[in-house]
């Protein structure tokens, strides 16, 4: 439809004057078909292109999160849900830089996936064991 509108695609009027029967020249009609692909087609696609890289990123973020609050969860319920609040924040944190990586378009794996996960766990187990130390 963009590609047939007359305010997106100025050059479109120059075709009036053939009607709807007439062929206008070669030359004509392919500078009005290139204006239609560069000033409809093209935007269209990339907003296409854009709306599913977000898609993909947020089922990504998703996943992440979903992984990295059944690690919480689990450390918790070992610990007997102390230092629950301190140990979610801690995730929040490292879980930060890959979401704003994600939302800018970095594309990750699966094996990449799990590999942030098995980092953020290792570091939670970590940040846990010093919390248990500190507080011992």
């Amino acid at each position: 439809k963009a590609a047939r509108n007359e305010r997106i695609v100025p050059d479109i009027r120059r075709l009036k004057e053939f009607g709807s029967d007439g062929t206008p020249p070669v030359a004509l009609a392919n500078i009005v078909a290139e204006a239609a692909i560069r000033l409809a087609v093209n935007p269209a696609v990339d907003k296409c292109v854009e709306r599913l890289k977000a898609a993909e990123a947020s089922n990504q973020i998703s996943l992440l999160r979903e992984h990295t609050n059944n690690i919480v969860d689990d450390l918790s319920r070992i610990n007997n849900q102390q230092h629950q609040q301190t140990l979610q924040k801690m995730a929040n944190t490292l879980l930060h830089a890959p979401t704003i990586q994600l939302r800018e378009g970095r594309r990750i794996s699966d094996a990449e996936l799990e590999d942030m996960v098995h980092e953020i766990e290792l570091e939670l187990k970590a940040y846990c064991c010093k919390l248990k130390s500190t507080t011992t």
